[in-house]
């Protein structure tokens, strides 16, 4: 089978696990106040330069695409940025697994109940091709901003976060990060009990401090920001970095990454 017909097929594929996702809701519900909420919530994690954009399930249609895509992927305006180009520009040995997590996430949110389609974060990475033929490391955060009643995904809103400076190594990890309470699944299979909650190795201040970390700030800063001492911070990044059994500020936020804990 020629390549690029093999490549339509993939893609196919991943059009019909999105449809199941969206329930065959044709996409074109206006957009609730959830959408100006999630905007707002756009700079929580990000650790280097970073776009955002908004998807339409049902159409497979982007309907915005941040500037910040031209300079990193070197695109001559926003609108060359769809989810075709995406599929066609992710680095050939890291397709396979895109789709099967894209796979796994329709799997996921079916099985969720309606009330918790908007209570959940999706994260992994993958390399992506620049016009200049190089590739970077993304990674890839997707939270649902808008369902119908029934819980049928119409819109998402995804961060694209260049990680190549904090993760070499090649292959992801598919985590699905629960928010206001809701239990987080790291490193998810298909067919996954969704009723065992994850085991937590961070507590919630520690967290927030890799959180922070991860975005550049001092231990007085994150003091200042936590409103704790600077003593209680160090005291804290001490104890994260022999629990997770690292050296360094830099290695923990690139595992953090790595296993979907931000």
């Amino acid at each position: 089978m020629p390549a690029k017909e093999n490549e339509l097929i993939l893609y196919n594929d991943i059009k019909r696990a999105w449809q199941k996702i969206s329930r065959s809701s044709k996409g074109d519900e206006s957009v609730s106040f959830e959408l100006e909420i999630h905007k707002k919530l756009i700079n929580i994690f990000h650790v280097g330069q970073h776009y955002y954009y908004i998807l339409n399930i049902p159409t497979s249609e982007m309907e915005f695409v941040s500037e910040p895509v031209m300079e990193m992927l070197g695109l001559s305006s926003p609108e060359a940025f769809s989810v075709s180009y995406v599929f066609d520009h992710i680095h050939p040995e890291d397709r396979t697994y895109f789709i099967e997590f894209e796979a796994a996430v329709a799997e996921f949110f079916n099985r969720l109940r309606p009330e918790q389609v908007l209570k959940y974060k999706v994260s992994y990475d993958y390399r992506m091709q620049r016009t200049d033929g190089t590739y970077i490391r993304l990674l890839q955060q997707v939270t649902t901003i808008q369902t119908d009643t029934d819980g049928a995904v119409i819109r998402v809103m995804g961060v694209h976060t260049d990680i190549s400076h904090l993760k070499r190594e090649n292959g992801s990890s598919l985590s699905f990060i629960g928010l206001e309470g809701e239990p987080s699944f790291h490193n998810y299979r298909m067919g996954q009990s969704l009723s065992l909650r994850a085991k937590e190795m961070f507590t919630r201040r520690e967290k927030e401090i890799v959180q922070l970390l991860a975005q550049g700030k001092t231990s007085r800063e994150i003091a200042a920001i936590l409103y704790i001492s600077y003593q209680t911070v160090d005291r804290h990044r001490k104890n994260i970095l022999r629990k997770a059994g690292l050296n360094n500020s830099v290695e923990l936020v690139a595992f953090a990454l790595r296993e979907g804990w931000v």
